[in-house]
């Protein structure tokens, strides 16, 4: 007797589900079948079958993949792996059945709500699982494209009117190959149409402690792509904030000004590494191309690569890589002991927590220098690092022995990655902050804004470079290009609010400091620009109220000193100017010198400006411009001074 050999009948539909949830997963497979399709689930398999391989086969052979979430099955592995498969071949019809959100990764598809299921064949909802099947179904029947838009994003957000009965008519139209969809996104050639946000890429690894390089892999496709001139990247930081929210696709799309976006996940076991990710239409929610990369570890700057690259076709721009076509950015690195340890160099700075973690941080990236000393994107955070060790930090090294390292390693990465914006960034602002020569620090920041146009924070370093030597005109130009790639950043709006104090325009620099304080009711240093706005007017009681609720405390004090003064309350001037001394010491000199101007001490406080340069002291940067040092400006002392800090005098007015 001859064994039957032939395959087994293709089903139509793979339904997958968790245990807890079959009497529900039974009432929708019923309907299904009863409709005239082939289901095939978990409960057809007979005694003695081979389970994990009649599940792959089914699950690779099926039309389309009906996956049914619920708080149960979110935590079900097998479920988020059937998952996985369905929208790595765009088969993937995801349904709510308790109006949970599916699991980050797959948010990206609009989960069909069956909350309120009563078990009805002809339920609105239960419509629309049958309809996207059937989709899935004549398109593999008629041996159209296979790489549809497998569905819209989000159970939990209410679609406009209407949005429901366009679906499936777009759905159609919308179905593309690659190389169609390529055509179709290219169609607009203004600027806005290449605009993308890279939501931040999800760890699946199952350990926290791998956050770091998921987001910092996400962050690396976004450096690549950022070194296109024809496209508009939005930064890390409002892309963040707006994926935190819980928007739909939609909204984050609307709300960062974007046309697309490109969502990811990683998932790291030892030496693998599994990259899934997505483009999105903004404007609609559709997944229009998505892929899935299996690597090694060593490849993951292919991968990095290979991403950028299909997002840059879709797009139809030009993309920059390095001559060998295997790094994944301009001053990248193939080494990934150098690339994993910049990562935690990277992600740990941010955090900006205090002295231990900044000096980790500095650790983690001399490994990666140490590992690879072409590694330009290090050597430039690491200068950085390195600044504000200095900036901020006691130490028993000479300050400009520290600030010696930080434009030594500055200097290294413009030597080996001569077009790294960051590089050029990082060498200004050391040489701005921690030489104190505005002259030296131009050309390198000049470098960083002709090289960085499509990094936020490249353009807020420049930007505050300008308002410094009082070219305020450059510096909004360069904050508000900062702000259209970065529009939830907080910072960029209270900058903009500082130039316009600078440049006498108290009504917009108001505006900026509302938008501050609606983007971060928390932030530092806000209420010191309402209480200098204020104190510049004339009101100087309003201006201690502004001052009172001002958090840092190196801002408030000498704000609550000058108002004091300026309202005859003298015990609690001299106190709050007491507190000052007492609390910042050496460190807080600019500050007292800002004081003495205002009350009158124009010697002291000039004495206070040189000691400030004898020592370092980072806030001499704003002197040029500082109305609080306006008595200052026509004596020769602190015009002696601005000159050997490179700077021009200002105006005498």
């Amino acid at each position: 007797m001859v064994d039957d050999i032939s395959p087994a009948p293709r089903p139509d539909v793979f339904v997958s589900y968790a245990r807890g949830d079959e009497p529900r997963a039974r009432q929708l497979i019923a309907i299904l079948e009863k409709d005239g399709f082939s289901v095939w689930w978990d409960g057809k398999l007979e005694a003695g079958a081979e389970y994990s391989n009649k599940i792959q086969e089914a699950l690779e052979t099926a039309k389309a993949v009906v996956v049914l979430w619920s708080n149960t099955s979110l935590a079900s592995n097998w479920v988020r792996d059937e998952a996985e498969a369905g929208r790595d071949r765009s088969t993937l019809v995801p349904v709510s059945l308790d109006g949970c959100l599916p699991p980050l990764g797959f948010r990206q598809f609009q989960a069909v709500d069956m909350s309120q299921w009563k078990g009805k064949a002809n339920a609105p909802a239960v419509k629309e699982v049958l309809a996207a099947v059937r989709h899935l179904t004549e398109r593999d029947d008629a041996e159209s494209a296979p790489a549809s838009p497998a569905f819209l994003a989000r159970s939990d957000v209410q679609p406009p009117v209407g949005f429901r009965a366009r679906l499936f008519g777009l759905i159609a139209a919308a179905t593309l190959v690659s190389a169609g969809a390529w055509a179709w996104l290219g169609a607009d050639d203004d600027a806005e149409a290449n605009s993308l946000a890279i939501l931040p890429f999800e760890n699946l690894s199952g350990d926290e402690n791998q956050d770091y390089f998921s987001t910092g892999l996400g962050e690396e496709v976004r450096q690549v792509l950022s070194q296109s001139a024809e496209m508009r990247i939005a930064a890390q930081s409002s892309t963040q904030t707006a994926a935190d929210e819980d928007k739909s696709p939609s909204e984050i799309a609307d709300h960062l000004g974007v046309r697309y976006l490109l969502d990811g996940s990683v998932r790291r076991d030892g030496n693998m590494v599994r990259v899934s990710v997505s483009l999105i239409n903004g404007a609609d929610g559709f997944d229009i191309w998505s892929q899935s990369y299996d690597r090694d570890l060593d490849d993951i700057f292919a991968v990095q690569l290979e991403i950028a690259e299909q997002v840059a076709q879709a797009l139809k721009v030009q993309i920059v890589a390095d001559g060998d076509g295997t790094a994944s950015r301009i001053g990248g690195t193939t080494n990934t002991v150098a690339f994993d340890a910049y990562l935690r160099g990277k992600s740990l700075y941010e955090l900006a927590l205090n002295e231990e973690t900044d000096r980790n941080a500095a650790s983690q990236l001399k490994s990666a220098v140490a590992a690879d000393p072409e590694y330009g994107a290090a050597w430039a955070a690491l200068s950085t690092v390195q600044t504000t060790l200095a900036n901020i930090y006691t130490s028993d090294r000479p300050r400009s022995e520290l600030y010696g390292e930080a434009i030594a390693s500055a200097r290294k990465a413009i030597e080996v990655a001569p077009q790294l914006a960051e590089g050029h960034a990082a060498l200004g602002y050391v040489l701005l902050n921690g030489s104190l020569d505005a002259k030296a620090a131009s050309g390198p920041y000049r470098q960083a804004y002709a090289l960085g146009q499509n990094d936020s924070g490249v353009l807020q370093s420049y930007a505050s470079y300008t308002l410094r030597t009082g070219d305020t005109e450059q510096a909004l130009q360069a904050i508000d290009r900062a702000i259209a790639l970065d529009p939830l950043s907080a910072i960029l709006f209270r900058i903009k609010a500082q130039i316009l104090v600078i440049r006498g325009d108290f009504d917009g620099a108001r505006k900026a400091i509302r938008k501050t304080f609606e983007l971060n009711p928390d932030i530092s240093v806000a209420y010191r620009v309402l209480g200098n706005i204020a104190y510049l007017e004339g009101d100087y009681r309003k201006a201690l109220a502004a001052f009172q609720k001002e958090g840092s405390a190196l801002s408030r004090l000498p704000g609550l000193a000058v108002s004091h003064a300026k309202l005859g309350n003298d015990v609690e001037a001299a106190a709050a100017m007491a507190e000052l001394q007492a609390e910042y010491g050496d460190n807080g000199l600019y500050q007292q010198a800002q004081v003495l101007a205002q009350t009158g001490e124009t010697q002291r406080a000039l004495d206070m400006l040189e000691r400030a340069f004898a020592v370092g002291d980072s806030g001499l940067v704003l002197a040029r411009g500082d109305p609080m040092l306006k008595p200052l400006r026509g004596d020769a002392r602190f015009k002696a001074l601005l000159k050997r800090m490179g700077f021009t005098a200002p105006p005498s007015e």
